[in-house]
């Protein structure tokens, strides 16, 4: 079995990853009534059986109508170096990935507004 240090370093990547996913939805469209987290949540359960990482991505931004996502390609380019580990953690993790993620998309946004 792997270490947790790098379970630890996969988490963190899909992290990263879904964050930048995150702040690129147009969440007035798409939410409604409900809270965003929960329909993230809801489309990456969605989105979490596909065969691969690109195509789990691929899934998750269809659904949540985002085109020509931007993320970070080096963490996507670890998470598929290490594919079944991060489907695995992904797929077991779904609701802590998709909050940590939310969470770091906020912390991202704040950076960015404070830069500008």
């Amino acid at each position: 079995m792997k270490s947790t240090v790098e379970d630890r370093e996969v988490e963190d990547a899909w992290v990263d990853v879904l964050a930048h996913v995150y702040m690129q939805v147009k969440w007035s469209r798409l939410q409604g009534r409900r809270r965003s987290l929960d329909v993230f949540e809801h489309r990456l359960e969605y989105a979490k059986y596909e065969a691969d990482v690109p195509s789990v991505l691929q899934r998750l931004t269809n659904t949540l109508s985002i085109q020509g996502v931007d993320v970070p390609i080096d963490r996507v380019e670890f998470l598929r170096s290490c594919e079944d580990r991060a489907l695995d953690l992904l797929r077991r993790w779904t609701k802590l990935l998709a909050l940590r993620a939310s969470l770091k998309a906020r912390e991202l946004r704040f950076e960015a507004r404070r830069e500008a």
